[in-house]
């Protein structure tokens, strides 16, 4: 149900400190990765204390993992974001594992909201989640 998503043919992918505004099957952020919504207003940020914040002028929405033990965010290819702990112990998940796919991708929007898509259907959204609001 959780598997690695971090690593191809062995190889360990590059954490990614990005000013882009999404995530594909098989990417990771680690503590202090963010993405950044392309109108620059919003930032989601993988914070130091493992919680998943949405930022404007103020936090919008939260994963509600502060102080857990969490250290990468991962989009499985089976569409699951799932954040794991260094032992590769699941802390939280959006829970829309279903097999693997060809197109799966998370998107902070312009108007702050995480949404997930596969094979360009709308799968989880932050507004809908549970979570800080």
């Amino acid at each position: 149900m959780f598997p690695p998503c971090c690593c191809l043919g062995g190889v360990r992918r590059p954490s990614l400190i990005m000013s882009r505004n999404f995530l594909s099957k098989n990417d990771e952020l680690r503590r202090g990765d963010y993405l950044l919504s392309n109108n620059g207003e919003w930032k989601a940020v993988f914070q130091d204390d493992g919680n998943f914040v949405i930022y404007g002028w103020s936090p919008k929405w939260a994963s509600d993992t502060a102080n857990s033990d969490a250290v990468r965010l991962c989009m499985q290819a089976d569409c699951n974001l799932v954040m794991y702990n260094i032992d590769s112990q699941p802390r939280w998940h959006t829970k829309t594992n279903k097999g693997n796919c060809n197109m799966c991708r998370l998107y902070l929007t312009n108007d702050g909201k995480l949404v997930l898509n596969r094979e360009c259907e709308q799968i989880w959204s932050s507004n809908d989640s549970k979570g800080m609001k």
